[in-house]
């Protein structure tokens, strides 16, 4: 039952609730009438079940919080991004307030701030996930303050940059040719590892790992003992989802592997031992050595090879593979556990729905005979 008190040092009345089950709450008030009102909300709360205990949220900040959570964070595939927003959240004029007093307007003025500085709505998407991730963690008693802000965000569109037969030309071409003075000091696998990754729809991670941080260890990529040549199978061990998974290696995949070999003979290990910020540095010059090429060949398309980026080869092959592949197997080739997630990899393009004509022709053909 409510209890309550007067103190006459500052003329407030404390309210007072106690019931078995449920940690004491108590609230300052300056009239009577108000407090027995407050007590009188809590205490059927309570008898309904309903109750959410609000105490940590009122003594917890927001940095706090995200301390908290932060350590939660650090066994994420996807920390090194999150330990980015987080000290970008600490920083801010909210790191401090108690979260209990965090409000749906409080996100909507850091969005709009976002937005004046030229900040897209899938980046802020990405910020609020952080704090939805602190309450979705950890139980403070109330709900994720973010939800409402959110949904007035755009949802990013799908990607569906593709590679053109020419572009892949003019990419793979650069990609074999490292233009390194030394040869000896040369990326060799950098080709190997782009041609594996249109064949297999692996993520770069997948195939050769992440690179160590100040944070975590380095993850191995493909090694060797998970490779079976006999079976035209392979187990990636770090998947995004953190589930390992077996895919089916197409002939052009194997010779990738046969070539790694010859480059690297000793059977154990990494099957492409090179470090992902190598990849990408090696894949960002070639990629300018063939734009450069290209208009020097006389090529006139302005958005040759334009924002296309290394994880886009894994658009790419979801969406040749699909060409020849129902859902459930092709889902097999991309480790993806949902259809709509895999079918924002599948991006037709023109030759794609050529070949749907060229089927309907034979259709037709046959019913008229």
């Amino acid at each position: 039952m409510a209890t309550f008190k007067y103190y006459e040092d500052s003329g407030k009345w404390q309210a007072i609730v106690r019931k078995k089950g449920y940690s004491t709450q108590y609230k300052m008030f300056q009239t009577k009438f108000d407090a027995e009102k407050w007590a009188t909300l809590i205490e059927s709360e309570m008898i309904r079940s309903v109750f959410r205990d609000d105490k940590e949220a009122s003594e917890t900040t927001l940095t706090d919080a995200l301390n908290r959570y932060e350590e939660v964070a650090k066994k994420n595939k996807g920390y090194a991004m999150e330990k980015v927003r987080i000290a970008v959240w600490k920083r801010g004029k909210l790191a401090q307030r108690a979260i209990s007093t965090l409000r749906s307007k409080d996100f909507d003025e850091y969005r709009d701030m976002r937005r004046a500085d030229g900040i897209s709505d899938a980046t802020i998407r990405n910020d609020m996930a952080v704090i939805a991730a602190v309450f979705k963690h950890f139980d403070y008693g109330i709900s994720n303050p973010t939800a409402k802000t959110v949904k007035t965000l755009a949802v990013a569109e799908k990607r569906s940059r593709r590679l053109s037969a020419l572009e892949q030309k003019y990419l793979m071409e650069q990609l074999d040719n490292t233009q390194c003075s030394d040869p000896k000091r040369a990326n060799k696998w950098i080709p190997l590892v782009t041609r594996f990754a249109i064949e297999t729809a692996a993520r770069i991670s997948e195939i050769i790992g992440k690179d160590k941080t100040v944070d975590t260890a380095a993850v191995p990529g493909l090694i060797w003992a998970n490779v079976n040549l006999d079976k035209a199978v392979a187990k990636f061990i770090d998947t995004k989802n953190g589930e390992s998974r077996f895919v089916p290696l197409s002939p052009p995949a194997i010779e990738c592997l046969h070539q790694a070999r010859e480059l690297n003979p000793v059977l154990r290990g990494p099957v492409f031992p090179t470090t992902n910020s190598a990849i990408k540095q090696a894949w960002q010059r070639a990629k300018k050595r063939a734009q450069d090429q290209y208009k020097a060949d006389g090529g006139k398309d302005e958005d040759f090879l334009v924002d296309f980026r290394f994880h886009d080869n894994r658009h790419e092959a979801a969406s040749r593979w699909a060409r020849n592949f129902d859902i459930k197997k092709l889902k097999m080739v991309t480790g993806h556990k949902d259809i709509r997630s895999l079918m924002r990899y599948v991006n037709p393009d023109e030759d794609d729905v050529a070949l749907i004509a060229a089927e309907m022709a034979e259709v037709h053909k046959t019913k008229v005979s």
